[in-house]
């Protein structure tokens, strides 16, 4: 089985109201402004570039929590948490110089076969199972590392992974924390920037736009925002709650999906799941039992059960399970997800602002 994690924004949007985000980003020694550092709000497509003097503005950001994050080569990323609630803010920020960055930004000409057969590797368990490989390309592969042994492969990046994805429309700028690799687990973190890519004609932007809700539909996202509404059926996904360890269990997959006689697994109402965390305008999941779910709007050729011929996915909760009204996931490792879910990587990501 396979496990996917990703390390998205604690990211919540309360309202449409828009404010901006201003100041500066100078370097911590100096004191002297860095042109051309990245400011942005992790996982979305709110960014900008510093000018010359090293002062930036970011606009139209909508009130709610954000991870703001400052990086340029050379130097460590700064990673802020920031809440916008009624006012623009100002925020002035420093970097510090990287020197294990500066000392090892040294990129090969030459890679080996092993090397080919690594990234082949990386490629399909950081970009995902079935993406488009003539429309989605990672532009600077030559800057990741490998580390192997046994049946565990370890990637690393010494620079940003610059991720072109012509099938969604956005230029994706990753900063790789570490992806592991085992037989059973694909995990990865890290930290994305989206960027919109114009569109060369009205016909492209449709195919786009059109791509974006196909990628929404059936997602993580699409179900948690359709758990917070109560309208799990009206969206196309039928939930059940497995007993305890049925998860882990081949018994787990015996029978009918929809046969509740088998004592398997059993129903639930949305609104006895999701309930406000303390004095926040989030909610948490009130259950430890796995969630077992297809999306019955899409069909596979080999359904896990005779009688649900659609993606089907287990969401095995592991800890405490916060999420937005927007079904944003405030911690991406609070949930496991095996199945359909799980094989979804870098290429069909949205960005955590999109709207459908």
């Amino acid at each position: 089985m396979k496990l996917i994690c990703f390390l998205l924004l604690s990211f919540t949007v309360f309202s449409q109201e828009k404010y901006r985000i201003s100041g500066s980003v100078k370097d911590a020694k100096t004191g002297v402004g860095i042109p051309g550092a990245s400011i942005y709000l992790e996982g979305t497509t709110l960014g900008t570039q510093a000018d010359s003097a090293g002062n930036y503005h970011v606009n139209r950001i909508a009130t709610g929590r954000y991870r703001l994050v400052a990086s340029f080569v050379g130097y460590k990323p700064r990673i802020q948490f920031i809440e916008v609630r009624t006012e623009s803010k100002v925020l002035n920020l420093t970097l510090e110089e990287d020197n294990q960055t500066l000392d090892e930004v040294r990129v090969s000409s030459t890679r080996d076969k092993t090397w080919e057969k690594q990234i082949r590797i990386f490629e399909k368990a950081f970009l995902g199972d079935s993406y488009n490989r003539k429309e989605v390309q990672i532009l600077n592969k030559e800057v990741v590392n490998f580390e192997e042994d046994d049946d565990r492969l370890i990637a690393t990046a010494i620079a940003p992974l610059v991720i072109e994805n012509q099938s969604l429309g956005y230029k994706i700028t990753y900063t790789l924390d570490r992806l592991e690799k085992t037989r059973d687990l694909t995990s990865f973190r890290g930290l994305a920037r989206y960027e919109l890519i114009r569109s060369a004609t009205p016909k492209q932007q449709k195919r786009w736009d059109e791509n974006r809700k196909d990628a929404y539909l059936g997602s993580l996202s699409h179900f948690l925002k359709a758990l917070f509404d109560n309208q799990l059926e009206a969206e196309g996904f039928n939930a059940y709650l497995l007993k305890p360890g049925l998860q882990n269990s081949s018994a787990g997959k015996r029978g009918f999906f929809f046969d509740i006689s088998t004592n398997r697994h059993f129903p639930f109402q949305a609104s006895d799941l999701v309930k406000p965390y303390r004095d926040t305008d989030l909610y948490f999941l009130d259950t430890q039992n796995a969630i077992e779910l297809v999306y019955n709007q899409r069909r596979v050729l080999r359904p896990v059960f005779p009688d649900a011929p659609y993606p089907y996915t287990i969401l095995i909760p592991k800890g405490l399970v916060l999420l937005s009204a927007e079904g944003n996931l405030m911690d991406p490792f609070s949930l496991e997800m095996r199945g359909d879910m799980g094989r979804i990587g870098m290429a069909e990501l949205l960005p955590l602002d999109y709207m459908p």
